[in-house]
């Protein structure tokens, strides 16, 4: 509404990501810009902006906004009134308002942006080598933040006192460093040390990374402490050190990923295409499953991802690990700081008692950790098009929230019992945890209750209802009970559908192939291999895999060669062929073992998992006999059918009309036994297995006839398997949907069981 002399007066409220990227600045600058008056300030539910001044520059105002944002700004919704003028003399940033329920997105910790890199390797900058260096655009956001509204004194900087000229930049609307939380330098903020594993001081600031530097040029494991816990590092070129770090953290196969000085050096390692140097480059700054070259074969050390045709691969993304990396040149494995099934340590203190008997030296520094994220991981489908997928979401995309397309009552979602993470619903928002591991310790169980408390507490959310997993004995499932409100237990594998939905944003009836290692079925047995038709609200199991049993439970799934007898013995009724390289392998009296207890069908349970149909399938090729972690078996199996990807023969993979459909398993694994007898390349077979797969869920498929389909489960981290399903599934008329921002591991059930939990609710309500 303007007055007389065409005045008028905008107010503008904002949700988004609008907290913590240089936004009250920016607004700042486009209203002094444009000669407008008012003010701008954060609120408990994102920014309000008033500016008073000419009605065609407000609609200029306006219109600038979401053009010319700050990059890592991003705007949710953006309401706007005309008001009666007020009289505003000034434009000013007010103080953060903290009256009401926080209702802002909190941003990712975010790499070190180009500005900060230049001003970092300036000789002539105050901030020269200064391993804290940041601006609105970048560095620690999720991982320093204690409450809402985001300002210094709610951070772990609270600590550290600005120096006038870091309190003249923070002051400055001009500066890149206005508002600038975390702003700090060599004279008033943090600084490293470099710790003997007993605790004495080595060196202090840059003295401390020239010792840690020497430390790994002499082949010693050095525990960093970065942005949100520690890495171990080591040269990765150096096969000694690598080996002696894998028998230190007790994993002995699943890779490390490496840090390179920059993108030249990474480059003489990997295939890097334009669009995962874009990601390689980008805020979030992830780890990437990348193709080999042939010097990546020849000079990373064999220990470091053996067997892979890939390497995880990240640059540096804060200035200590960038500092660090150019002091020393050449590439160094950065992995997780903490004992195998542990969380990754946040504390120096901890890190002593923790890391102690890991690392050589501790290279520490004094800003607290608030909560921990470790790195996120991404590869990329190439088929039918290219699409990156998240196979860890946690540095840089949490706690970035997945939109609903409706409203959510509050709910509180626990996830499953492997690569957990939990959720909560705020409005259309669910907002995942960082990655949280496996609940198989206590101290993963502590910190999973520790990141609960946190969540509820920080978003302010009090839940009216709780989703959890089916599975009785989870530990998320017993946490549940502890809630005293109506709960609603979600089965696994329509969790998995219902997450992919929701990232989609699919409704309608869906065909889910949801294929995993695990998840309780409502008849009490391991389901693994279900093909789901239905919504978030229901569904039903419409195929699965033909049963066989797990003899011993719980070891069939490291001690794969199990399985492969449970499938022998179930393919031939009993008669289990001896012509095969595990019964090389794998002690005689053992062997008998298993088939006594596969004989009298006691411990061993009864399961559908496709999963672990591929653990079984690769020790009857004698590809893998253990899985020293959860994918190692499958994973080879992938490695090997990628050596002869076409289709050099098929193996049956029939459908049995039951109900459910049945995919009979049995005529494979005899043709696959008659083809090793004929000396078929392992390869070819491992390649045939997965073709037949395909081809089987084709088959389902033309029989439901439910065009839509999602794939979802751990197993759809295989790239081969995915790939050939998408490009096998759409020239018949199928519309099919897989994960991308959320895992398709178990990562995503929490966003599932909220998603299910809100229909369910829905439904009993009318």
């Amino acid at each position: 509404m303007a007055n007389g002399r065409g005045l008028a007066r905008l107010q503008v409220r904002i949700l988004g990501i609008v907290q913590g990227v240089g936004f009250r600045p920016f607004i700042y600058r486009l209203a002094t810009d444009l000669g407008l008056k008012g003010w701008v300030r954060n609120d408990g539910d994102g920014v309000t902006i008033e500016v008073e001044g000419p009605h065609d520059l407000l609609l200029s105002f306006l219109e600038r906004i979401p053009k010319e944002k700050p990059p890592p700004a991003f705007i949710y919704t953006l309401d706007h009134r005309f008001l009666p003028p007020a009289g505003y003399s000034t434009f000013e940033i007010r103080k953060s308002a903290s009256q009401g329920p926080p209702k802002v997105w909190i941003l990712p910790d975010l790499a070190t942006c180009e500005a900060c890199q230049k001003e970092l390797l300036d000789p002539s900058d105050r901030r020269y080598l200064y391993p804290f260096i940041n601006c609105t655009h970048c560095g620690p956001r999720f991982t320093i933040i204690e409450e809402l509204p985001y300002d210094r004194p709610r951070t772990s900087m609270k600590r550290f006192l600005m120096c006038e000229d870091c309190r003249r930049e923070y002051e400055d609307p001009k500066d890149r460093r206005f508002h600038a939380q975390p702003n700090a330098c060599p004279v008033c903020g943090p600084h490293v040390e470099l710790w003997h594993k007993d605790g004495t001081v080595i060196a202090r600031r840059h003295e401390a990374i020239v010792g840690a530097v020497k430390a790994l040029q002499e082949g010693h494991i050095v525990a960093v402490k970065g942005l949100g816990g520690f890495h171990l590092m080591v040269d990765a070129t150096q096969e000694p050190g690598v080996a002696e770090l894998r028998r230190r953290k007790r994993r002995p196969f699943k890779a490390f990923a490496v840090m390179y000085p920059g993108i030249t050096s990474l480059r003489r390692h990997v295939h890097v295409p334009p669009y995962a140097e874009s990601l390689l480059r980008s805020p979030q700054a992830p780890i990437l499953l990348l193709p080999r070259t042939q010097a990546g074969w020849e000079e990373i050390a064999p220990s470091v991802a053996p067997k892979s045709p890939y390497l995880g691969v990240f640059l540096p993304y804060t200035p200590l690990h960038m500092i660090l990396l150019a002091e020393l040149d050449r590439p160094v494995v950065a992995t997780s700081g903490n004992l195998t099934d542990e969380p990754i340590v946040t504390d120096e203190q901890e890190a002593l008692e923790k890391l102690g008997t890991l690392a050589d030296v501790l290279l520490v520094h004094n800003r607290p950790i608030v909560r921990h994220a470790d790195d996120s991981v991404l590869h990329f489908l190439l088929k039918p098009e290219v699409k990156p997928q998240m196979l860890r979401r946690a540095r840089g995309y949490t706690p970035l929230p997945v939109l609903a397309p409706r409203r959510l009552p509050p709910i509180v979602a626990l996830g499953g019992h492997l690569n957990v993470t939990l959720a909560v619903t705020r409005d259309r928002e669910i907002i995942l945890s960082q990655h949280l591991g496996d609940m198989e310790t206590f101290e993963a169980r502590k910190t999973y209750r520790k990141t609960l408390e946190d969540f509820l507490r920080l978003f302010e959310i009090r839940p009216e209802l709780v989703a959890h997993d089916l599975h009785p004995a989870y530990f998320t499932s017993q946490v549940a009970q502890e809630f005293d409100l109506p709960r609603i237990a979600v089965q696994h594998h329509h969790a998995h559908l219902a997450a992919c939905m929701l990232e989609n944003e699919l409704s309608g009836e869906t065909l889910g192939l949801t294929w995993d290692g695990t998840g309780y079925g409502p008849d009490e047995t391991v389901w693994g291999g279900e093909f789901l038709l239905g919504d978030p609200a229901s569904y039903q199991r419409v195929a699965t895999l033909w049963p066989f049993r797990l003899p011993g439970g719980e070891r069939a799934i490291k001690e794969t060669w199990r399985t492969a007898l449970s499938l022998l013995y179930e393919a031939f009724e009993g008669e289990v062929p001896t012509d095969l390289p595990l019964f090389e392998e794998i002690p005689a009296e053992k062997i008998a073992r298993i088939v006594q207890l596969l004989q009298k069908g006691v411990r061993s349970p009864i399961t559908t998992s496709m999963g672990r149909l591929f653990d079984g399938v690769s020790a009857i090729l004698g590809i893998s006999y253990l899985n020293t972690h959860q994918a190692q078996s499958a994973q080879l199996l992938e490695y090997a059918a990628w050596e002869h990807p076409e289709v050099a023969l098929e193996l049956p993979l029939p459908l049995r009309d039951t109900d459910p459909i049945r995919l009979d398993w049995r005529p494979m694994v005899r043709a696959v036994v008659e083809d090793l007898r004929k000396g078929t390349p392992v390869e070819v077979l491992a390649s045939a297995f997965h073709h037949a797969l395909v081809r089987a869920s084709l088959e389902v498929a033309r029989r439901i006839q439910c065009s839509q389909v999602v794939l979802a489960g751990g197993v759809f981290c295989n790239r081969f398997l995915t790939e050939g399903i998408l490009e096998t599934f759409w020239p018949e008329g199928f519309r099919v949907f897989v994960h991308s921002q959320l895992p398709p591991t178990d990562g995503s059930l929490a966003a599932g069981q909220a998603w299910v939990a809100a229909h369910q609710k829905e439904m009993s309500s009318h």
